[in-house]
């Protein structure tokens, strides 16, 4: 397979760029093109469970980070606000409904060592681990599970951020130990 390269043709008019920075002005009609970051709302759904308090994570079925844990989340659709957009992917990774209203700001991160992604982190409200309901994984998500504490994370986590927005999370409410991950 050849490499692509993002924005080689102007959208508008189909005409070849000539150059390969950013803002790209097109030779043909003038448009110019900006290579805007990404959002991506990633939501931390808490989880009480047998007295403990835990994360909901997934098991990533793709790469990135194949075969690793996750916080939920993904790329917001130009529709949505980053609550709607978080609420969905917790909806299409894990099968949990959480009310997008309930979503409370959390960190914002630019991604390294480009800063073309913007993790936009939130909390959802707390749920007991006997409201998750059924799991039926898929090409994406493989596996729904709990993480109980900080220590650990970078051996099982797919992504430094979520590592630090989980261990950021634990930390605020005093929680420490190992992340004893289990299926949920």
């Amino acid at each position: 397979m050849t490499d692509r390269i993002r924005d080689t043709y102007c959208s508008y008019c189909g005409a070849a760029h000539t150059s390969s920075g950013y803002p790209r002005t097109c030779p043909g009609c003038g448009t110019r093109i900006w290579a805007n970051p990404i959002p991506v709302s990633v939501v931390l759904v808490p989880v009480l469970s047998e007295g403990k308090t835990g994360l909901l994570v997934v098991r990533r079925g793709i790469e990135p980070g194949r075969g690793k844990l996750a916080v939920v989340g993904g790329f917001l659709e130009e529709h949505e606000t980053w609550r709607a957009g978080g609420a969905r992917e917790v909806l299409e990774e894990t099968g949990v409904r959480v009310d997008p209203a309930t979503l409370e700001p959390f960190w914002f991160v630019s991604t390294e060592p480009r800063p073309n992604r913007v993790l936009l982190f939130s909390v959802a409200a707390p749920l007991q681990a006997s409201a998750l309901g059924a799991f039926a994984g898929d090409a994406e998500t493989e596996e729904r599970g709990l993480v109980f504490g900080p220590a650990g994370l970078e051996a099982v986590f797919a992504f430094p951020l979520h590592v630090e927005a989980a261990r950021r999370f634990f930390d605020a409410r005093g929680l420490a130990g190992d992340h004893a991950y289990r299926v949920a």
